[in-house]
């Protein structure tokens, strides 16, 4: 009866959730100070995605998925970006970024990020 239980709660998850589609053109607006992180190299920000993927232990995460901490922006409030380009099937996006902080304008964004509360998409009004 457990095992039932089980199942059916995770079945119930797996039907009934529904999964943020991002894509190039989309504009966020960050609300809170710190909301994600965005990278400088697309090399940086796949390492990451597939770290997170494998989910290897501690050790080897922290030595597989490393950062240089100079090589990240964390976005702060009223930051806008706009995607302009998708990578690994949708898992990475390119971003250019709108803010008078940030000397760069091209980002990389993972999509997992992007499904964040503090960070709002902007529609476009036709």
């Amino acid at each position: 009866m457990k095992y039932f239980i089980a199942l059916a709660l995770t079945a119930s998850n797996l039907l009934l959730s529904d999964e943020k589609v991002f894509q190039e053109g989309d504009t966020f607006e960050a609300r809170k100070f710190e909301a994600i992180t965005l990278y400088f190299y697309r090399a940086d920000a796949t390492r990451l995605d597939t770290a997170r993927d494998f989910a290897f232990s501690l050790n080897d995460f922290i030595d597989y998925a490393a950062i240089d901490q100079r090589d990240l922006y964390k976005i702060r409030r009223g930051d806008t970006f706009k995607i302009t380009e998708s990578f690994k099937n949708g898992d990475i996006f390119q971003v250019n970024l709108d803010s008078k902080k940030s000397k760069r304008e091209k980002y990389f964004v993972l999509s997992e990020d992007l499904d964040n509360r503090f960070l709002t998409r902007i529609n476009k009004e036709s």
